[in-house]
């Protein structure tokens, strides 16, 4: 009994010994204090503003709970008079777009690095530069990272109505640097649930590029055909297009514009047209016929229907004297 009793003083002695170095050695502090109620909780995961940080996630120096990587923008539904950017929506971009469809998803992604070191090649490059410098700025929120976007973004120019990604683009980077500039010190929330429609392949309407009604508006070709027509809308990989169920070939680019020209009318005073492209191109346009003008037939020779492999310049529409036949009734 004394050997148990003396043993058990000894280990008694040497835990109370550690003990002491241990709280010495500074081994031990006080809990860590809880974080603000006046910092905004995000995560770039969270489903609410006020939904718990899952652990492991980034923290700033005081331990409150931050977006990651720091400082970045906050994530998940802001309160109501948090400072929103409306991010581009999730697009149509598949393994067979052009490079803009990879980018477009990298910047949605808010992938910087992926932006700032693909070497594709693209139809308006100042964009995908003003899409890397502003992805940058975001992530850092310097102020010389936010100044390069803004200079960026000066240097893009006019988009035509037709390139739906690069439109996208360009709106939520400027409305970035807009509310940064106007609100320097406040935290800024990217939110794609509001960001409107994305860019569906859709046939919205039809150009008459030479002729007696190049340019008009409903399009109207000879009931002889013959004049090319461009499709407009988002179109990518159009394959070939009906003209009243009946295929004809189109030109164009992969991304366009695409060209076909008009078969003859056949009697008809319209014609429904459509696209088959992959991945598929909904909506229809219609092609007007004016019987008046006979026409020099299908194509530039009168045997075929396919354009040819350079698209024909626009001819503008004509200017002064009567104003273009309508389509009949």
């Amino acid at each position: 009994m004394r050997s148990q009793t003396g043993a058990s003083a000894r280990i008694a002695g040497t835990a109370t010994a550690v003990c002491l170095l241990a709280l010495t050695s500074g081994c031990f502090g006080p809990p860590p204090a809880p974080p603000s109620s006046s910092e905004p909780q995000t995560s770039t995961t969270s489903a609410s503003s006020s939904a718990a940080t899952p652990s492991g996630s980034a923290s700033s120096a005081n331990g409150n709970p931050t977006a990651a990587p720091l400082p970045g923008p906050g994530d998940g539904p802001p309160a109501p008079d948090a400072l929103v950017i409306r991010w581009i929506p999730i697009g149509p971009a598949s393994p067979s777009d052009p490079p803009e469809g990879t980018l477009y998803e990298l910047l949605r992604k808010r992938d910087c690095s992926g932006l700032r070191e693909s070497t594709l090649t693209t139809a308006f490059p100042a964009v995908w530069s003003a899409a890397e410098a502003t992805c940058e700025a975001l992530a850092t929120d310097l102020p010389r990272d936010w100044q390069r976007a803004g200079d960026e973004l000066g240097r893009v120019p006019d988009l035509p109505r037709s390139r739906c990604w690069e439109i996208k683009v360009i709106e939520s980077l400027r409305q970035a640097v807009e509310l940064r500039a106007a609100h320097p010190g406040g935290r800024l929330y990217v939110d794609s649930a509001g960001a409107g429609d994305d860019c569906p392949r859709r046939l919205r309407g039809l150009t008459v590029l030479d002729g007696p009604h190049a340019g008009a508006a409903p399009p109207l070709v000879p009931a002889g055909g013959g004049p090319p027509v461009q499709l407009e809308g988002f179109l990518v990989n159009v394959d070939r297009v009906l003209v009243n169920g009946s295929p004809v070939e189109a030109e164009g680019p992969q991304f366009g514009p695409f060209v076909f020209y008009a078969p003859p009318s056949g009697g008809a005073t319209s014609a429904t047209v459509t696209v088959e492209a992959s991945p598929p191109v909904s909506g229809t346009a219609e092609l007007f016929y004016d019987p008046a003008v006979p026409g020099p037939g299908p194509g530039p020779t009168g045997t075929s229907t396919a354009p040819p492999s350079t698209p024909p310049p626009t001819t503008p529409p004509p200017t002064g004297g009567a104003s273009p036949a309508e389509p009949p009734s």
